[in-house]
């Protein structure tokens, strides 16, 4: 089963190795997903959150404005498994009455959800196994703040 979710926000975490990015996801049912990211995804996904238009398109808006120029439309993207430690995702798309669904990460599954306002969904058994109802960790801060 798939539950819709929103981008609660990005913040960076400590660990062993220094600030990590992490993108949390909030579901339907108020669990939340962190999800340990790269930096170049962190940055664009937040600065797709605060509306920020850079001068010339970064990697995930070219994505967007191909897709819309082969005449297609993400109808959601889906964050479906967890393998040793290892998110995935896939993009479904839509071109005139045919689905196509692409496997991605799901940071730039997210980065590109978050530029066009497609629907989010994560798979019931990732957010049991990823997922918590507990408020985040006091060692997560504002993305902002950091980089």
């Amino acid at each position: 089963m798939e539950l819709v979710a929103e981008v609660y926000g990005v913040f960076a975490a400590r660990s062993l190795f220094g600030l990590s990015p992490v993108v949390v996801l909030r579901s339907e049912d108020g669990r939340f997903l962190p999800i340990y990211i790269g930096l170049a995804e962190a940055m664009s996904i937040n600065s797709a959150l605060k509306n920020v238009i850079p001068p010339r398109p970064m990697t995930h808006d070219l994505l967007v404005d191909i897709i819309g120029k082969l005449k297609a439309r993400v109808e959601k993207i889906v964050i479906d498994d967890l393998i040793d430690n290892t998110f995935y995702a896939r993009i479904v798309l839509r071109q005139n009455d045919h689905e196509v669904e692409i496997d991605a990460r799901p940071s730039d599954s997210i980065a590109i959800a978050v530029r066009i306002g497609c629907p989010i969904y994560v798979e019931d058994k990732v957010l049991d196994e990823a997922g918590s109802s507990e408020e985040l960790p006091e060692e997560f801060v504002a993305f902002d703040e950091v980089f």
